[in-house]
């Protein structure tokens, strides 16, 4: 209700409104077996924040590994990552050096055993 005029009535089919407060915090417990799977002894970390996920790893091999990891994960939870909205950012001595592209590929919920 604002100003006391009711407004009219709208079906929500799926999902959370754009600008909703539950939206990080259901994104957030939607992705917690994510970060379980990560493990940081390898120097791979997984960062959640608001509906973006950073993914920060030592090597472009871990950091394909990782990749992977996540679709996987995505897959499992119908939900997939946007590569056209996605980038990377390569630090170090090497920054300059391109990357082979990294693609995504198609995975059966957990059908593989992977680690990061």
């Amino acid at each position: 209700m604002l100003c006391h005029i009711w407004t009219a009535t709208f079906q929500i089919n799926f999902g959370v409104r754009q600008g909703s407060v539950l939206s990080p915090y259901l994104f957030a417990l939607y992705l917690d077996d994510l970060g379980k799977l990560i493990d940081p002894a390898n120097g791979c970390y997984a960062i959640l924040y608001a509906d973006d996920i950073l993914l920060l790893s030592p090597s472009v091999t871990y950091l394909e590994r990782l990749l992977h990891l996540c679709e996987n994960e995505l897959a499992c939870l119908d939900m997939a990552i946007n590569f056209k909205k996605s980038g990377c950012l390569r630090v170090g001595l090497r920054c300059d050096i391109e990357c082979t592209a990294v693609r995504p590929i198609s995975f059966n919920c957990r059908n593989m055993d992977m680690e990061c």
